[in-house]
């Protein structure tokens, strides 16, 4: 039964990594319902971005223009499931008719482009993401699990912020602070 409410799994993976890469800590000023509603909604419009950066490329001196792309799953037992608009509004749903999630388990897959005429293959940036929500704040634990880090995962956490907090303005709710950042 997938319908939020028989789907124990969602949200959760069976088994998360026990090595980080990388801790932060939010906190927030509002409801738990309300907030993580602005979280999914801030990643499904991480999703739908594709952000400039700077590449270097083995094969070409310097650095070459590109753009960074966003594929997020929502964690579901020994998977994930891609997050598009039908499985935002899962989970939109299952929070509104069964209250916040205590944690939440993500799947981050950053894609590289380079502008320019050559067909260039970059690796993927894989991350999986644990939010673990407290009262007025939530635990982020990320673990690299492939890739070349062009994207480090204290930025991953620092772009999951902006996101969240862009969509907390809209929504004229208080921002999200950042408490507290580290990598190792």
């Amino acid at each position: 039964m997938r319908d939020g409410f028989g789907d124990e799994w969602l949200g959760a993976l069976h088994q998360f990594p026990t090595i980080l890469h990388a801790r932060a800590s939010f906190s927030f000023d509002l409801s738990p319902d309300s907030f993580q509603k602005a979280l999914v909604s801030a990643l499904s419009s991480l999703r739908a971005l594709t952000l400039p950066r700077m590449f270097t490329v083995a094969d070409k001196d310097g650095y070459s223009g590109g753009k960074i792309g966003f594929k997020i799953g929502i964690g579901n037992g020994e998977a994930f499931d891609v997050l598009d608009a039908k499985e935002e509004e899962r989970v939109l749903d299952r929070i509104e008719n069964r209250g916040a999630f205590g944690a939440l388990d993500l799947a981050f897959h950053l894609h590289y482009t380079i502008d320019d005429s050559r067909m260039h293959k970059l690796h993927e940036d894989h991350y999986l993401v644990r939010l673990v929500f407290q009262a007025g704040r939530v635990k982020v634990l990320v673990h690299h699990l492939k890739g070349i880090k062009r994207v480090e995962p204290v930025e991953l956490v620092r772009l999951i912020l902006e996101r969240l907090n862009i969509e907390l303005a809209n929504k004229r709710f208080p921002l999200a602070d950042l408490e507290s950042v580290s990598s190792s």
